[in-house]
């Protein structure tokens, strides 16, 4: 997707912008050109607007940076809804790719669009997709970069590897599990014609590089730090700095990684971020997703040195994870960004649920009334966000920086009366009022009309292709439902152990 040929003028709006000022909104006409906020001031009188400039009235329009969804995965979009609450153990055996035979390339291509398509009309201009392939192959890591491409959404595309399952990371389940069903908690032997993963890996990001102000570029995805070897955590840290890509993993998501980190990390106090620093992997380069099991020295190391955090308070509440500690991170200065995570424990990539979510959970994680408030979170979606991505370019609404904009309807009835615009952004929008979006100076949305992807001929492949989906989901969810028992043990044992912090509202 070409950005647009010319500039785009777009007339009064009411900019709303958590990272300038005091964040009071305020009118303002912006000037787009080659993708990037040219301009911006009260009036068109404060800059020269070119003649052959398109003219958008954004009169009746709030303006905000595009949100940013810091952590998703596209590879779950066709099993939204698909899981009721459980906890992230025994959801995982029932959604991750490593579960389900190999997946084709159309399916690859139609779940990319369906999750692109409900990210972009609910106002998401940038997603980190941390993408599992099994197997991981350049070929389909090619169809999912060139379907992002189609769709003009900005997007971080990691490449997720993990070397250790989960009879060496789930606490006690080695000890119960029964012989006959480890081969269901490892999942299915990989394809015999299956590429080697560091090979395939360093193939892609050799031979696909992205192109300067490409939308769509790479990183490397060590899963998390217990679920890889030393060996291959290193490795993986030696690619990125090689291709000079970020880093993304998760750390720290529930109770029982939390309970096994103290055996897995028992050389660094049980602490996976002081097992991150031993490596050197510590730094603005890398960002890790969730968080909610640190304590305050975990929260000085990532402070001190930079890593970036993204939190997402809706998919751990579904996975039964506890609440990540927002107002330790935010006085620590560590800035999380937001984001949605699954689509099948979070079930919807909506970054309003997100930015509520998050406020009213720090608000009942502690007795104190300061930060975060809504203009925080907002924030968080959006500035944070971005720089959680690397992508400090984006994120603002400030010349200079890429137009990635979403426009809200202000006369939608949340915004009657308008008493205050970041509060009622923060806890009354839903996504309803998403009008228009626009990534790198073009419009994806306008008239709540997406224009780079056929929703209707979409409808109609997935209604095609889902019952095959859905069959080897049952075949994969009957073979779950043998390790419950075993699993349901191993969190019990777990949750009897003190490990001298409380995420949980029930403990």
């Amino acid at each position: 997707m070409d950005r647009p040929a010319r500039p785009i003028w777009i007339r009064n709006a009411m900019l709303v912008d958590p990272a300038v000022g005091n964040g009071e909104p305020a009118r303002a006409d912006i000037l787009v050109r080659d993708g990037k906020i040219a301009a911006i001031g009260p009036a068109a009188t404060a800059f020269r607007v070119p003649d052959d400039a398109e003219i958008f009235d954004a009169s009746a329009l709030i303006a905000i940076p595009g949100l940013v969804n810091a952590h998703y995965h596209s590879h779950d979009a066709l099993l939204k809804g698909a899981f009721n609450v459980m906890s992230l153990e025994r959801w995982a055996v029932r959604a991750l790719p490593r579960y389900f035979p190999p997946r084709s390339d159309r399916e690859l291509r139609l779940r990319t669009l369906i999750g692109a398509a409900e990210c972009l009309r609910g106002g998401i201009t940038t997603v980190q997709d941390m993408l599992s392939l099994w197997p991981l192959t350049s070929r389909q890591a090619t169809i999912v970069r060139d379907t992002y491409r189609e769709t003009g959404l900005r997007v971080v595309l990691g490449l997720q590897l993990a070397d250790t399952g989960p009879l060496d990371t789930i606490p006690f389940l080695r000890d119960i599990l029964p012989a006959e069903l480890a081969a269901i908690v490892a999942g299915p032997p990989p394809p015999p014609d299956m590429p080697a993963p560091l090979a395939e890996l360093e193939r892609i990001l050799a031979d696909l590089p992205a192109q300067s102000g490409d939308r769509v570029t790479w990183a490397v995805c060590p899963s998390s730090p217990e679920r890889c070897s030393r060996g291959l955590l290193l490795r993986l840290l030696d690619i990125a700095r090689a291709y000079a890509v970020r880093l993304f993993s998760h750390v720290a998501i529930s109770r029982v990684e939390a309970v096994g980190a103290h055996t897995i990390f028992k050389d660094h106090g049980g602490s996976p971020i002081r097992y991150l620093d031993s490596l050197g992997a510590l730094g603005p380069d890398l960002t890790l997703a969730h968080g909610v099991w640190l304590d305050d020295d975990d929260a000085r190391l990532l402070a001190g040195s930079g890593t970036r955090l993204v939190m997402n308070p809706i998919s751990n509440l579904k996975t039964r994870n506890g609440i990540a500690p927002y107002r330790l991170y935010a006085n620590k200065g560590v800035r999380p960004g937001l984001g949605c995570d699954n689509c099948s424990c979070s079930d919807a990539q909506n970054m309003f649920q997100a930015m509520k979510l998050s406020v009213l959970l720090a608000g009942i994680a502690g007795r104190s009334d300061d930060v975060p408030g809504a203009r925080d979170c907002l924030r968080a979606a959006t500035a944070d966000g971005a720089r959680a991505l690397g992508l400090e370019n984006t994120g603002r609404l400030g010349v200079g920086f890429s137009a990635d904009i979403t426009f809200l309807d202000r006369d939608d009835p949340v915004y009657r009366p308008l008493n205050d615009a970041t509060r009622q952004i923060v806890y009354g929008e839903a996504g309803r009022g998403v009008s228009a979006v626009m990534v790198d100076g073009r419009f994806v949305v306008r008239d709540r009309k997406l224009l780079t992807i056929d929703e209707d001929a979409l409808a109609d492949e997935l209604a095609e292709l889902m019952p095959a989906v859905l069959r080897d989901a049952e075949a994969v969810r009957a073979r779950a439902e043998r390790l419950d028992p075993y699993l349901a043990e191993a969190e019990a044992r777990s949750w009897a152990v003190d490990i001298g912090m409380t995420r949980m509202a029930c403990e």
